[in-house]
């Protein structure tokens, strides 16, 4: 079974593609925790919401850094290529109904 759970907040502004399936994509800052005494890791997830709310498109668009995020989704992967070299990409394409927004 390939499901993620991820809690975290909106690194940058959304970007919607499309108009008749609108796919909005946004990346999650999330932190992992160390050893007691050092730095939290940070890490960013790219993710991808297709055909999104009104309202969960225009959070995420108008978002600010601050805006919490809870979601679960697949992760996916994918290559392609770019200028004759191989590109890799890892997104988690988020299940709508499990999307949650929380303004900080």
């Amino acid at each position: 079974m390939n499901l993620c759970a991820l809690a975290g907040q909106l690194a940058r502004k959304a970007v919607v593609h499309g108009t008749d399936r609108k796919v909005v994509r946004f990346t999650l800052e999330t932190r992992s925790s160390r050893e007691e005494g050092e730095k939290d890791r940070i890490n960013y997830v790219p993710c991808a919401l297709f055909n999104p709310t009104p309202e969960a498109e225009r959070l995420l668009v108008e978002g600010d850094k601050g805006l919490h995020v809870e979601l679960e989704g697949r992760v996916t992967s994918s290559s392609y290529e770019s200028k004759g070299e191989k590109k890799y990409q890892t997104e988690v394409i988020v299940f709508n109904r499990s999307l949650t927004l929380l303004k900080a």
